[in-house]
């Protein structure tokens, strides 16, 4: 390739940074600046709320964004307090409380899973756009009926897929779409591990795989999985083979029986004599020479320009949320996308206590 994507790997970019002289990228942006102002409401006051959602916001202010945190929901008073003083926003016990006070241009639903769907119901029925944390919902015949819900109501309705805004995926799939990989891709493999005993391994963490594998692959049409199950119920770890509607193939394996502070994700993607690889959302390696060398993108740490919610992706969904909520832009991750991976989770449990393949398509599990 003669040229590379231009994907900031956790830096300002550079024509701000070198060509404008402004290293933090916090000069006023007429462009951004002049966009139509919106009000955005949380509810949920947890720690993905505290210490992803608050900062992508203040972060997006601090570029020049007219967004303001006009409310948080929570019905633990110590909590909805704190999240609220982050944010300068007003506190509210539920979401019906909020809805009856105010009328948010977007509410983040961060809550816990299960009230993921019932929680957007309300806001979408009352014609306020909703971004839902993953997963969209617990059950994938709820995130079918908010997908419908949406869709009748003309609302819009996210999905939280950060990792494609993360810079190591965003520029996997540029070079995949660039023919880095000197033709489509042919193979995925994936790892994910956690050690928590208390998130639930697929709905908690393997969702955002099972997206990555959709965008950087495509639709999946079959899957098969084997899994060992943990004592108190429930899935300890898995092995899953899948089939792109492409007619590209791939495995995923997922652990909660690993560690969560050490290696925990990897994506390796082959093309045709040529395959890149993802270490742990943290590096890309594009190889596609035999004699020749490696290409690497790595962030430096520590890097005085990097902020973990601009490099988890966090900032980069927001501000197409934003955009997508003004007109602007498509969304770059829909709540059919959300609801595709939860479709993938049930087929997997599907095929764990039936020991079978699963048509993705067949067996109604492709919203």
């Amino acid at each position: 390739m003669s040229e590379w994507p231009a994907i900031d790997f956790g830096h300002t970019a550079f024509e701000s940074a070198f060509g404008r002289g402004d290293v933090y990228a916090v000069a006023p942006d007429p462009t951004r600046m002049g966009k139509r102002p919106l009000d955005i409401a949380i509810a949920g006051a947890g720690g993905v709320a505290q210490a992803k959602w608050i900062p992508a916001i203040r972060h997006l202010q601090m570029l020049g964004e007219p967004v303001r945190l006009a409310a948080v929901t929570d019905p633990r008073p110590d909590a909805v307090d704190k999240a609220a003083r982050l944010g300068g926003a007003k506190a509210f016990a539920d979401v019906s409380m909020l809805l009856a006070a105010q009328r948010p241009d977007l509410l983040i639903v961060t809550t816990a899973d299960a009230a993921h769907a019932p929680v957007a119901t309300a806001a979408l029925q009352s014609g306020v756009a909703c971004l839902i944390e993953k997963p969209l919902s617990r059950d994938y015949r709820e995130a079918q009926a908010l997908v419908r819900l949406a869709d009748e109501a003309s609302v819009l309705l996210a999905a939280v897929a950060n990792k494609r805004f993360s810079p190591p995926y965003a520029m996997a799939k540029a070079l995949i779409e660039r023919g880095a990989l000197k033709a489509a891709p042919t193979v995925f493999s994936g790892k994910f591990t956690l050690g928590y005993p208390y998130v639930d391994l697929l709905e908690g963490g393997t969702v955002h795989l099972l997206d990555l594998a959709r965008w950087l692959m495509g639709d999946v049409v079959r899957l098969h999985a084997r899994g060992i199950a943990r004592d108190e119920g429930g899935v300890l770890s898995a092995v899953v083979s899948l089939a792109f509607a492409s007619g590209a193939i791939g495995t995923l394996v997922t652990s909660a029986a690993a560690l969560s502070f050490k290696p925990w994700e990897r994506v390796e993607i082959i093309g045709h004599h040529a395959f890149l690889v993802v270490d742990d959302q943290f590096e890309t390696t594009l190889f596609d020479e035999e004699t020749g060398p490696a290409k690497s993108w790595r962030p430096a740490i520590p890097n005085t320009l990097m902020f973990d919610e601009a490099f988890g992706g966090y900032v980069g969904l927001l501000d197409n949320v934003l955009d997508a909520v003004r007109g602007i832009t498509p969304l770059a991750a829909t709540a059919k996308d959300g609801a595709a991976a939860i479709g993938l989770i049930e087929a997997i449990r599907r095929s764990l206590a039936e020991a079978r393949d699963i048509d993705i398509v067949a067996e109604g599990l492709s919203p």
